[in-house]
Parts: C-alpha cells; sequence; structure tokens
C-alpha cells in the first residue's frame, strides 16, 4: 500500500477522531500511562484507547488486548513499547488503516551500537511497505491546541499525544506553532509563551525524522488556518533548498518564520581537505540560509518564544529600531546590545533630528536617545512621538526605571501618546522589574513591559527582520564529468575558467625544456609549481617555486621538485590576497564564501557566507560588511574595480558549482589576487563529492 501524502497523514495525526496507546499500563511512572491520561487531561473528547493485553481499562479509558480489537477507526497511534517491539506494531497499526504513528521509544539511530541504526533502516522500510507514516522515533509527541474536527462535526478538544509535562495541561490556543527537535523543551517555550500573553496552535516533536522531517511539520503550518507565526528548535535541518522554499511561501502566506539552532561541531571540518569546507562552520552556514530565507534567528530559548509573541501580536515591521531611555548610560547599554544583536538601529532623518535639536538642553541628539537631555518629560513631551514618527523607525523602545506616579506619569502620558500617533509598537524595558500596578498603566496605554534587555532585543530583531529576496535564477552550462579525486591545480583551473572565472595562465609541462619555453612565452619571472596527484595544498610540501627569473633558475626549480610534472604561471604583481570558494555545508547545501587569503585564510576565519543560489547585489552587501570589504571600501585602497572583479569572479564561481551540483564537495579558489588587473585566480582545488 503506498504511503499517505504527507500533508494528508499529518492532518489526521492533528485532527484525529480517535487515538491508541499502544502499550498502555497502569504503572503511573510509564510513558504507556502517561501518554493515555495526557489525552483526557488536554481536553480531547474524541476516542481514546489502550492496548494491553492484561488491562480492561486505565482510569476509567478502555484497553484492548491488540489493534486488531479496536471498537472504532483509529487515525493515529502513540507506541509506548521498546525500540524492538515498535517494528511490529507499526505494520499492525498500518494494516488497521492508521495513518500515522509516534515512535516514542528510543534505541534507534542516536544509539551507539550497530542495532540501533538497523532498526531505524528498518523502520523506514516498513513506513514505505505499509504505507504509513511515522513521527519520530525517540520523541516525546504532538499537541494542537484548537483541535478542530476534520469533518466538521465541531471541535474534539485539544489534541495532545505525548508525554511531557505540556502534554497534560490545557495550552492557551493561539496562533504559534512549534516544531522542535527536542521535545523535552516544550513545557519551558509552551511555559514562556503563557508569560508573554501569546497561545500555542501546534506542536510536534521531530524526533530522528525516520519519516516526517521538521520541514513537513513546517509545511502543514503554513497551510494551517490558526497558525500565523512558527518557531523552529532545531540541531540540523534536513534539505537547505527545501527549507528556503517553503519559509518563502510562509513569508507570501504572511506567517513569520524564526529559527533556533543548537548544536554543531567543528570536528568534521576540521578533518575537511578544502580550505572553503573548514571555513564553513555549522553555525555561519545556517546563519546565511536563514537570511537568505527571510528567517530570523534566535540565540536562547527565551528570545525565541518571544520574538514569536512579538510576531503574533505585531507582525513583521519594516524599518529598524527607535530607542530611548531615562539615562545616557542605559542608551549605550541599548547601542552596545543592540549592535552585539545586529538589531540596527535607524539613523534619524534631517526632519526628526532638527526637531529634536531644538528642545534639547545640552548633549547631542542620537539613537538611542538619552531622555534625560530634555529636562524631564514635563518640558519634552512631543519627543517619544517625534521619535517614533520618523519614517525610518519600525520599532520603539524605551529603558525606563519604576516610578513614583508624579515622576512616570508624564512618561507614560508622552509614549502612550507615541503609540496612539505612530500606530507602531514602542517595548518598555524595566531591567530592574516593576509592580503589577504600575506595569498595567504602561499596558493599558499600548505597551507592553519586559525585563531582560538582550532576550527583548532578540524579540524586536525578529520583528525587524527583512523579508526573503527572490532567489535568483542561474542557469550555467553543464559541467563535465569528474574524476574520483581531488582535481590537480591545472585541472581545476580548466574547469572553473569555462565558467567565467578569470584564471592566470597555466602552462603544463612535462620536462625541463617545456617548463623553459613556457616561461620564456610567459615572460620572466614566473611561479612554477609540483603537480603531484593527491597533494592538495603545494605550498604545505614545499612544491612551489617564486620569482624564477630565468631559464637556469627554472630548470634548477624543476630538477629539485622532481615532479612528473609542473606548471608554469606568470608572477602576478603583488595586491592583497583573498580567498573564495564552495563547500557542501551539513543540512544548508552548498554556500560561497569569500575573505582574506593566503596565511589569513584559517588564522583569522573572516569570511562572508551565502547559500546557492544568491544574487549580485546580496553579494556586494556581505561583502561590504566584512574585513576583506572594509578594505576594498577603504579611500587608502587604490583599486577601485577590484570590487567589481571579485563580484564577477564570485558569481562565476557559483555558476560552476550549480553545474557541478551534487557531484561537488568544495571548491578552493585560494589565492584570489586583488589590484589593479582586477581579481585573478592562482590557485585552485575543485573537490568532487565522494
Amino acid at each position: 500500500m503506498p504511503q499517505p501524502a504527507t500533508q494528508e497523514a499529518l492532518h489526521a495525526l492533528f485532527h484525529p477522531r480517535a487515538v491508541a496507546v499502544i502499550g498502555a499500563t497502569d504503572d503511573t511512572t510509564k510513558h504507556g500511562y502517561i501518554v493515555l491520561t495526557n489525552l483526557r487531561a488536554a481536553g480531547f473528547t474524541g476516542g481514546v484507547y489502550g492496548v494491553s493485553r492484561r488491562l480492561a481499562a486505565v482510569e476509567g479509558i478502555p484497553c484492548v488486548p491488540d489493534i486488531a480489537a479496536l471498537p472504532e477507526p483509529v487515525d493515529a497511534a502513540f507506541l509506548a513499547i521498546p525500540a524492538e517491539a515498535a517494528l511490529q506494531a507499526v505494520r499492525d497499526c498500518a494494516r488497521a488503516g492508521m495513518k500515522a504513528v509516534i515512535v516514542g521509544s528510543a534505541g534507534y539511530a542516536e544509539s551507539l551500537d550497530a542495532g540501533g541504526a538497523e532498526r531505524q533502516a528498518t523502520l523506514q522500510r516498513i513506513a514505505v511497505e505499509e504505507g504509513i507514516r511515522i513521527v519520530g522515533p525517540n520523541c516525546n509527541g504532538i499537541y494542537n491546541a484548537h483541535g478542530t474536527d476534520p469533518h466538521g462535526t465541531g471541535s474534539q478538544g485539544p489534541v495532545s499525544i505525548g508525554f511531557n509535562t505540556a502534554h497534560a495541561k490545557r495550552q492557551a490556543a493561539g496562533g504559534i506553532a512549534i516544531f522542535s527537535h527536542s521535545g523535552a523543551l516544550f513545557d519551558a517555550m509552551a511555559g514562556r509563551l503563557a508569560m508573554l500573553g501569546a497561545g500555542l496552535s501546534l506542536f510536534a516533536s521531530a524526533g530522528n525524522e525516520a519519516d516526517l522531517s521538521v520541514l513537513d511539520y513546517m509545511e502543514y503550518a503554513i497551510g494551517h488556518a490558526p497558525t500565523r507565526v512558527i518557531a523552529l528548535l532545531i540541531d540540523s535541518l534536513p534539505d537547505g533548498a527545501r527549507f528556503r522554499a517553503l519559509a518563502m511561501r510562509a513569508a507570501e502566506a504572511g506567517k513569520p518564520v524564526v529559527a533556533l539552532k543548537i548544536g554543531g561541531s567543528a570536528a568534521g571540518a576540521a578533518a575537511a581537505v578544502a580550505h572553503s569546507s573548514r571555513l564553513t562552520g555549522d553555525a555561519a552556514s545556517y546563519r546565511a540560509l536563514f537570511a537568505a530565507a527571510g528567517v530570523a534567528e534566535a540565540v536562547t530559548l527565551e528570545g525565541l518564544m518571544t520574538a514569536c509573541a512579538l510576531l503574533d501580536r505585531f507582525g513583521r515591521r519594516g524599518g529598524a529600531l527607535g530607542a530611548m531611555s531615562t539615562s545616557g548610560a542605559g542608551a549605550s547599554l541599548i547601542a552596545d546590545r543592540a549592535t552585539a544583536l545586529r538589531v540596527p538601529l535607524a539613523p534619524l532623518d534631517a526632519a526628526t533630528s532638527a526637531a529634536l535639536d531644538a528642545r534639547k538642553m545640552f548633549s547631542r541628539i542620537g539613537n538611542p536617545l538619552d531622555l534625560g537631555i530634555f529636562g524631564g518629560m514635563r518640558r519634552a513631551g512631543e519627543v517619544p512621538a517625534r521619535l517614533m514618527a520618523d519614517p525610518g523607525v519600525g520599532v520603539g523602545l524605551a529603558l525606563v526605571h519604576s516610578m513614583n506616579p508624579w515622576q512616570g506619569d508624564p512618561y507614560r502620558t508622552a509614549f502612550g501618546r507615541a503609540v496612539e500617533d505612530s500606530g507602531k509598537p514602542l517595548l518598555v524595558l524595566a531591567p530592574g522589574g516593576m509592580p503589577a500596578g504600575e506595569r498595567a498603566e504602561y499596558e493599558t496605554r499600548g505597551m507592553h513591559v519586559f525585563t531582560e534587555t538582550d532576550i527583548l532585543l532578540e524579540g524586536i530583531g525578529a520583528l525587524l527582520a527583512p523579508p526573503p529576496a527572490p532567489m535568483p535564477r542561474r542557469d550555467p552550462a553543464p559541467a563535465p564529468d569528474l574524476p574520483d579525486r581531488a582535481l590537480t591545480e591545472p585541472e581545476s583551473l580548466a574547469l572553473l575558467a569555462r565558467y567565467g572565472v578569470r584564471c592566470v595562465p597555466t602552462t603544463v609541462c612535462d620536462d625541463a625544456d617545456a617548463a623553459v619555453a613556457a616561461a620564456e612565452a610567459a615572460g620572466y619571472p614566473v611561479v612554477l609549481k609540483g603537480v603531484v596527484a593527491g597533494v592538495a595544498h603545494k605550498s604545505d610540501q614545499g612544491l612551489v617555486r617564486l620569482d624564477l627569473g630565468d631559464a637556469a633558475a627554472v630548470r634548477a626549480a624543476v630538477a629539485d621538485l622532481g615532479c612528473p610534472q609542473v606548471i608554469i604561471q606568470p608572477m602576478i604583481p603583488t595586491g592583497l590576497e583573498a580567498i573564495a570558494g564552495v563547500a557542501q555545508a551539513d543540512g544548508v547545501g552548498p554556500v560561497l564564501i569569500v575573505g582574506l587569503g593566503g596565511i589569513h585564510a584559517e588564522a583569522l576565519r573572516d569570511v562572508a557566507t551565502w547559500p546557492l543560489p544568491v544574487d549580485r547585489a546580496t553579494l556586494a552587501a556581505g561583502l561590504a560588511s566584512g574585513s576583506l570589504g572594509r578594505i576594498l571600501a577603504s579611500p587608502r585602497w587604490p583599486h577601485a574595480g577590484a570590487t567589481d572583479a571579485l563580484l564577477d569572479l564570485l558569481l562565476a564561481l557559483q555558476d560552476a558549482a550549480l553545474a557541478l551540483g551534487d557531484r561537488l564537495q568544495a571548491i578552493d579558489v585560494n589565492p584570489v589576487i586583488l589590484g589593479a588587473q582586477g581579481a585573478i585566480a592562482v590557485d585552485a582545488l575543485v573537490v568532487p563529492r565522494p
């Protein structure tokens, strides 16, 4: 039987008519008891059944001896049984007509023994053979806080199928869907939403993703009417390109996505042959993917939920942050933390600056704005409204402290007027806390009070995150076949040149006479390099000779290296060395990098990163933000055309990578010489995927 379509199976999972728990028990410490009783405790009114050979009921919930004995059609089941036993149970559930099962047990690919990986492969095979979809394994379940009946016969209440503490609670129904690789954090996330006055729509613990993945749940949420914001807590992604496409669909549907990436190791990168693979860090690659996809990135769990709550309440906002504080030190603190968390501060336009400047008593106007320079709110009640009215301000923040009514009322009045006049959110930050009554004074005026600086700024960053840019179209010519080894330097340069990478002229020579002839044709001085199969980095092996000025020097170098083949290249005038390349980043896909090259590449690890495909404007903006771009933009850099030449080279590298597709593991161009001649690749390495 073919597997049910993913969205059909997920609809049955989140909107079941009836649910079974395989492995029901009256032992209150076991999942078979907890999941069964959580279903009723959370308010599900559909059919609930336990499957147990020895029990007739658990807490009044009927049990049957086997799956075949279930008294009505069941759409989904939770398997609270050991990993080995779950294999047959999944077959039985499929043959009983179920569309999806949740395999809660561990003991699959996450375990250290070979048997676990084999069990997970068997589980995947069974799902395909029997026509059923699987959540997990090694997960704690799902939750639908809305629980609408799929047949239009009314609500059956929330659907809670899982053993986390949050599964036992009736979660407030709202607009935020959470899909996570950590089921254990469900209660913490749901609890934080409740603290923020926000509600849950859907939750799924993805587990090992033997079948259904976090991207499948994400796609379901895009079409799920009650969901307004999608939160992802992820270890990794199964498919970066699909994620990017789904994020664009979510943006088109008006549903912002916020992601928190956890985990990641540098061990795999450290063992890579290509510099580009070693420089393409896990965090940097995901950050680049999120930026390209228009997905806001959180760095803490609290920030993730705060971002979702603010997006649910206010939606995406254009512009940048306009901030004010009751003190100069507070204004400086906001500026420091906003910069650290990459939250943009709005540059105030001339009209705003002039209007504020006319009201100040001392100091200077800036953003964040020190309200103290106006001599108090009784003198400057219009200042917050003027700041919030600035066209570059999309969100406002006011750092305040607890105040007596005579002191605080003018501030609250001025802030409230700013919210009313501008129609923009103004968020209040009170790091020292605030009595409930005083907090209520702000909230009745349309403002929300927060106490943690960085967490609030994470949320504001999500409000201001730019939407995804349209995905550029590139159609490079087909690539040739690749050998089952890293390409030599001349092979690599020749391949890249056919896609428009400007490469140093390179002549392959089999003996000293040919090398001398090539050197004389190129013009002295020249570079001579040994070509040895399997040696990726020639300078590390002493296979490079620079600045050879005559035939005798060339012959001596050939003899000294003792290589069966050498290459001759003209010496390129000294310039700034850059590294450029492409690497396959796990979970993200091919990413393009550029940064300072030569010996600086891995010492500084300062590279700009983009997932492919990428357009020229995005490349230019990313390049400008790094050390290399700042050097090229410096008034003291004498070669104005080098930046455009480097962008041309990066686009050509992209074409080569897209043409090679899944056959490519990495491309290194190190160094690229930047100078009066533009951007020239003088060494290259292409590594096919094993």
